[in-house]
């Protein structure tokens, strides 16, 4: 709108090419944002965008094709004003109502055609960086209010179908960590070759009387934290209209009364966009923490697990911001603890590994001081850790998430427990590469509920694109002999979107120390 008045107010027909450009570039960065972080633009993203330009405009132009329609409209809108100025300069008593219609019709029609699918700008008046914005967070608002409510009974649901299973010994804490582009190729743990999870190595090797961790490496449910995280929120199997399922893991706790409690160190919306931490007894994201030059809000997470008060029954989800991009600035508390690693030449490549590296260490920390507020417990403690997607580091050739490829899903899966004999561990111990569903039903069974779905196939699981609910395409992923996997696109609707692909996982392990077959 802004732009539009200013289009309308001045004089000068190169001035006002140059306003066009603006405009056009204003909503090029907007839709290039929604594209790399599945949200409009923060001041740290803005940071991002200056020391990792070339990695963020390769990767929208390479593997976000969905977006280039709405792209293509705003360059529509920009050439018919830059075409209407230079051939019939307009009067100033008319150039007010011919660019407000202009910019509002074309802009409407962008986002009633396309950015409507986009469930980062929910909220109505949320975020004013384009001047189509409005019109789509308009748009996405009524979606939100025709949404389907729970349901008052978890049995009334139609994809899923949940059973009842004993809460062992009826008393339990389940806490379920959520990384953030944890890449377990570079983690020590699972040999790497830089000491990058010396904590987490400890408690794997030696843990504490009772204690045990199990580790592998599986799956997550997309390649993006905007794709994965309301898609585990949700128990997502089949990705495609999965928005109309209602329940998440917060209704589950809630019926097997369960007291449960949300810390975030990322934006609100993921878990909006999973319908919420319903019946929470404390909700926190990075927008109520206290960030401080000395502390960030990754550091306080394991603060507030400390502070959750005792109860039979407990119910913990934590998300973390360890370890994205810039992979430096999520621990200051802790940061001069750290080994700082260096490249072994000077190459650009080898710089962002010995980046990543560094950074890898912060969630190191985050993680073990999380499972350290537990070890006291003497009643049953299961702690679930996996990540939300991978950050590659040069495999397959390919950098960073974002990216629509199998790789980019394969993420540590994790159970530490004082039970490390209960059903629920030997369960976690019998999968082999664990996708995201699984996980989640284990965190459901670990609290009174078995979760299935009609259409479930053990040697079949999804995975979602860059946005949830199979909103910027999906895979379809089989599980073949020998560590092999038959890869199917599919866009939106379910068509068949590319060809298929092959991807072979021999040489990534399974668990520490142990190469797949």
């Amino acid at each position: 709108m802004s732009f539009s008045v200013l289009f309308a107010l001045s004089a000068g027909t190169w001035f006002r090419i140059l306003i066009i450009v603006l405009v056009f570039l204003n909503q090029a960065i907007w839709l290039s944002s929604l594209v790399y972080f599945g949200a409009p633009l923060t001041p740290e993203q803005v940071r991002l965008f200056f020391s990792d330009t070339a990695d963020s405009v390769s990767t929208g132009l390479q593997v976000q094709s969905e977006f280039l329609l709405p792209l293509l409209l705003a360059l529509a809108t920009a050439v018919l004003l830059a075409v209407f100025t230079l051939i019939r300069p307009l009067r100033s008593g008319r150039s007010w109502a011919f660019s407000l219609l202009l910019v509002a019709a074309l802009g409407g029609v962008a986002a009633r055609w396309e950015l409507h699918k986009l469930p980062s700008v929910v909220q109505a008046n949320a975020y004013s960086a384009s001047f189509i914005s409005s019109a789509n967070a308009g748009v996405l608002a009524y979606r939100a209010s025709q949404a389907p409510a729970p349901p008052a009974s978890l049995n009334g649901l139609a994809d899923h179908v949940f059973g009842k299973t004993d809460v062992p010994e009826g008393r339990a804490t389940v806490v379920f960590v959520m990384g953030e582009s944890i890449n377990p190729v570079r983690m020590s743990l699972f040999g790497g070759a830089r000491q990058t999870t010396p904590r987490l190595d400890h408690l794997f090797r030696e843990p504490p009387a009772g204690w045990r961790m199990f580790a592998k490496i599986g799956f997550s449910g997309g390649v993006a934290t905007l794709a994965s995280v309301p898609s585990a929120l949700r128990l997502v199997y089949f990705p495609n209209l999965a928005e109309r399922q209602p329940v998440n893991i917060f209704d589950i706790a809630k019926d097997g009364d369960f007291a449960s409690y949300y810390y975030s160190a990322q934006a609100i919306h993921t878990m909006q966009i999973a319908g919420g931490a319903r019946y929470a007894r404390q909700s926190k994201t990075v927008e109520t923490y206290d960030e401080t030059a000395e502390k960030s809000a990754e550091e306080s997470l394991a603060d507030d697990v400390k502070d959750v008060p005792p109860a039979d029954r407990r119910f913990i989800y934590v998300h973390q911001r360890a370890d994205h991009e810039p992979y430096l600035d999520n621990c200051k508390k802790y940061a001069g603890e750290f080994q700082v690693f260096t490249p072994p030449d000077g190459s650009a490549d080898e710089a962002r590994r010995a980046r990543y590296d560094t950074g890898l260490q912060c969630w190191d920390r985050s993680t073990s001081d999380i499972i350290a507020t537990m070890l006291a417990e003497k009643d049953p403690v299961y702690i679930f850790v996996t990540s939300d997607h991978n950050e590659l580091m040069g495999e397959d050739g390919l950098w960073g998430h974002l990216i629509r490829h199998l790789r980019t899903a394969v993420v540590p899966v994790m159970l530490m427990t004082n039970r490390p004999d209960s059903a629920i561990a030997n369960a976690f111990r019998q999968l082999d590469r664990p996708t995201q569903f699984q996980l989640m039903q284990l965190t459901a069974q670990a609290m009174g509920k078995t979760v299935a779905t009609r259409e479930y196939d053990p040697s079949v699981f999804y995975v979602n694109g860059t946005m949830p609910f199979g909103q910027a395409k999906y895979m379809k992923v089989e599980r073949l002999p020998d560590d092999e996997y038959r890869i199917f696109h599919y866009a939106s609707d379910g068509s068949p979107a590319e060809p298929p692909e092959h991807l072979s996982l021999k040489g990534v392990s399974k668990e520490p120390g142990h190469l797949g077959s």
